[in-house]
């Protein structure tokens, strides 16, 4: 502030927060209220059927966000990978609420700190456009299917895409200065939510019986693990995030003990990826392998690349065989493609006619809804490619912004340091694989965490970059 000028009112906010920030060093106040409201979460979705005690839960986690955007976001990642505690329209639930609190606090923060203001980073500016970009798609949904339409698209959109890029924004801003506890939060949740997936696919469904039956979602199914997510391709999705990052430390990280408990995490983990029976999961470790080989050797890691070409190319029908059998499909005689690997072509090619359709600005989000019979898809109401998906409903220039957003997410990725740099890098690349065979996009119970864990990564990227004139 100026000699001689009054203080104001941004003056005395920025006094208040510099006050709670101090204190909050002090009394570690940030920490204690992130594990009680953890805490909280999972007692009162144990304990009872009130809806006031969780109301009051959800209004003081807004709050904090509000005040302390990085607990907010340590708690969001926390709860993610599970069920919402609170629906509160057309599918949209608490955790889409708690993700814009927490972009409403960076804000605020933004705004009242100087210290906190930079030049947001290329990634960010791309995550911004893509935001707005499948947003504005709902104008053209509204104009064409009317208003109730519209309106659970807008719900999908929120609790989906919109969630899932602002909790990406928001994380990078938390991270920048090398906060973790976000990322760890997300690490540790998914790993609990992998082997809950586990234990109810293993101990046939006992686990919906009892006190903590609320852990996992939809029908059980006896031949593909779901748990908590209805979707088994969703839940491969899911499993994998922490399956990378331990992984990786199971490879790179320099001391033995912390390799054998890492390798000891992966291994369930990776069991409950393989009864998924999803392919995008093979693909996502060979992915993983390039990485962790090129950060050991670039000779290895291209080596690693070609090899994994050829013998992926020669071991697909063996593959395809192999799945089909264990999910009790035949394949027609001269093809080996299964009934469902079709029905997913034809997804894709309706898209692609969706897309030249109406190629600049696209159907409309959730357009494929609505058209799929007209364009040739006469079974499945999605198109099970979210990159697909982007260009269909959205158009060429959201979609190749899409497509810009994860290269240059991927490239600051590809600098993040060790072994966690490593295996972050490999999340985010398990997630993308993963988009391109399914809908997770729709799932924010995979895309929070795995946002949680881009972002942090691409914060933690920037710190180890020569100083240069943009934020992060």
């Amino acid at each position: 502030m100026a000699p001689g000028v009054a203080p104001g009112v941004l003056d005395l906010y920025r006094a208040l927060a510099g006050s709670a920030l101090d204190a909050g060093r002090r009394y570690r106040l940030a920490l204690v209220s992130e594990l009680v409201l953890i805490g909280l979460f999972f007692a009162l979705r144990t304990g009872g059927t009130d809806p006031t005690p969780m109301m009051v839960w959800f209004a003081a986690v807004v709050a904090l966000c509000i005040v302390a955007p990085g607990s907010g976001l340590v708690v969001l990642a926390a709860i993610a990978p599970f069920s919402e505690g609170i629906d509160i329209n057309r599918g949209v639930g608490s955790k889409t609420v708690i993700a814009a609190a927490i972009l409403l606090g960076v804000g605020v923060r933004w705004l009242i700190v100087p210290a906190a203001r930079a030049r947001p980073s290329p990634p960010v500016v791309l995550a911004s456009l893509l935001l707005v970009g499948t947003g504005l798609g709902l104008i053209r949904t509204a104009i064409r299917w009317g208003s109730d339409f519209a309106a659970s698209a807008a719900g999908t959109w929120l609790s989906g895409i919109a969630t899932m890029l602002v909790v990406y924004i928001a994380t990078v801003w938390i991270a920048r200065r090398g906060e973790r506890r976000a990322v760890w939060a997300a690490v540790i949740a998914t790993t609990v939510a992998g082997l809950i997936s586990l234990v109810d696919f293993w101990g046939d469904a006992a686990i919906r019986d009892g006190p903590l039956g609320w852990f996992v979602v939809g029908q059980f199914n006896p031949g593909r693990l779901t748990g908590v997510i209805r979707s088994p391709t969703s839940t491969a999705a899911l499993v994998m995030l922490p399956v990378c990052v331990y992984l990786a430390a199971a490879v790179l990280a320099p001391k033995i003990r912390l390799r054998v408990v890492a390798a000891a995490l992966a291994a369930p983990l990776l069991a409950a990826a393989y009864l998924t029976y999803n392919r995008a999961v093979f693909i996502a470790l060979y992915a993983l392998a390039v990485v962790i080989g090129w950060r050991i050797g670039r000779r290895l890691g291209i080596a690693l690349l070609i090899v994994g070409i050829v013998a992926g190319t020669a071991l697909v029908p063996w593959y395809l065989s192999v799945r089909g059998q264990a999910l009790g499909t035949t394949t027609a005689p001269g093809q080996i493609l299964i009934a469902s690997d079709q029905q997913r072509l034809g997804a894709w090619a309706a898209a692609g006619r969706m897309f030249l359709d109406a190629p600049l600005l696209g159907q409309g989000y959730r357009a494929y809804r609505q058209l799929s019979v007209q364009f040739g898809d006469a079974v499945l109401n999605a198109p099970h490619n979210e990159w697909l998906r982007l260009f269909a409903e959205d158009g060429a220039i959201v979609g190749l912004l899409g497509l810009t957003f994860v290269l240059a997410t991927a490239i600051r990725l590809a600098r993040a340091p060790g072994w966690l740099g490593a295996g972050l890098f490999g999340a985010f690349l398990s997630l993308c694989i993963a988009a391109s065979f399914n809908n997770v996009f729709l799932f924010n119970q995979v895309t929070i965490p795995a946002m949680v864990m881009a972002g942090t990564g691409v914060a933690l990227a920037r710190r180890t970059s020569p100083p240069v004139a943009e934020g992060v």
